[in-house]
């Protein structure tokens, strides 16, 4: 039997059938007040999102075009930039960085450590001339979420730029730009926002946005001097054409989270991935991120020793139709991943920690299949 694909990756994530036929409705023209005032609420929508009294544009992109546009407006080639690695996305902005022919100082830690303030600042006053720092909020391939509030107090202090990667973080989780001192804030629809992809998102201190104003941008299609040209019009607009259609979804989508309420949206998420650990724990199997550093927009589960991941991966998708997601560069061979955002709530993880039990004793790991099972639905009983 044919089954709908359950996505319980971390991005794209599970969207509702409402927020999806959102966006096949008729197209609007996007210079004309026809389109307007879904692009203009959507910017306000989402700065009370991103927690931020300053400056928001959207861009035709994923995160990765957001992240690019961070850079692009904000340095010039030469410029030094600190790069803080916790995973293949902080590994990306070094990437991005030096393809802008920045002169990048990579600050790596171990997979599924989070970064810590003091080796900032160490790398800070061995490096004087740094401009700027990017830190991944919420880092998908290694489950980790970065404290950012240390980390925005002391880059105020040494008026350093502070860049943050929020593209699964901002949105499912607290996220806090103005009072954490974040100066550019990306992330995009696909994940926290439970819309498709299509829309990136960059949001600007007035630290920034000066900046922005000051440097040649080093491109043209994400030059944010056109996108506050062109939103500050009568008629509020992009520069260039839009993806119409995905706006629509995140419309809907952004309106449906703001009346359930931001805080009730984040605990859902985290009564859902303390569910899931809770889980795991029973199950026998260890989750690979450090504990000071779990997430809840996602777990990165160790596999069982002789069990290659990908064989749990393709028997809960090829058997039952849901999707986890394997591992991400160095843990690759290691590792699987299971979303708790997007959606999604009891329903569906119940049916993925089920399945998961299935999965494993076909596998030979699990003998005595059900014990998972019983401590989540106590614990969702606990914390209804």
């Amino acid at each position: 039997m044919d089954l709908d694909l359950l996505l319980m990756t971390p991005g794209p994530v599970n969207i509702d059938t409402e927020v999806l036929l959102a966006g096949a409705q008729k197209l609007k023209h996007h210079r004309t007040t026809d389109f307007a005032p879904i692009y203009a609420d959507c910017v306000s929508i989402l700065k009370r999102m991103f927690k931020t009294e300053h400056h928001l544009f959207l861009t035709t992109s994923s995160g990765t075009g957001a992240m690019e546009t961070a850079i692009a407006n904000h340095f010039n080639p030469g410029d030094e930039i600190l790069t803080v690695e916790t995973g293949a996305f902080g590994e990306r902005f070094t990437q991005i960085a030096k393809a802008f022919r920045l002169k990048v100082i990579p600050l790596k830690y171990p997979w599924g450590h989070r970064a810590k303030p003091e080796d900032i600042e160490k790398a800070l006053d061995k490096n004087p001339n740094i401009k700027g720092v990017t830190v991944t909020f919420n880092e998908t391939s290694t489950g980790v979420c970065n404290d950012l509030k240390p980390i925005g107090e002391l880059l105020k202090k040494r008026n350093i730029l502070f860049i943050t990667d929020g593209v699964s973080g901002i949105g499912a989780l607290p996220f806090e730009m103005d009072a954490w001192h974040v100066d550019v804030a990306i992330s995009a629809s696909q994940k926290g926002f439970l819309s498709p992809p299509g829309v990136g998102m960059i949001a600007l201190s007035e630290k920034a946005f000066a900046k922005m104003q000051s440097i040649e941008c080093h491109g043209y299609y994400f030059d944010l001097k056109y996108y506050k040209k062109n939103q500050d019009l009568v008629i509020p607009s992009y520069p260039w054409t839009p993806a119409i259609s995905v706006m629509f979804s995140l419309h809907l989508a952004l309106q449906k989270i703001e009346k359930m309420g931001i805080e009730v949206f984040h605990a859902h998420f985290h009564k859902l991935a303390e569910g899931l650990r809770t889980a795991l724990k029973q199950i026998g199997l260890s989750i690979f991120t450090q504990p000071n550093a779990l997430s809840d927009v996602l777990t990165v589960i160790n596999s069982p020793e002789g069990i290659h991941p990908s064989k749990i991966v393709q028997e809960i998708r090829n058997s039952y139709g849901v999707l986890i997601a394997g591992g991400q560069g160095e843990i690759t061979d290691k590792v699987f991943r299971i979303t708790t955002i997007g959606a999604i709530g009891e329903r569906e993880i119940i049916s993925t920690v089920g399945l998961l039990e299935i999965a494993l004793t076909k596998l030979g790991f699990i003998k005595d299949v059900g014990k998972g099972s019983t401590a989540l639905l106590k614990y969702f009983c606990n914390h209804s």
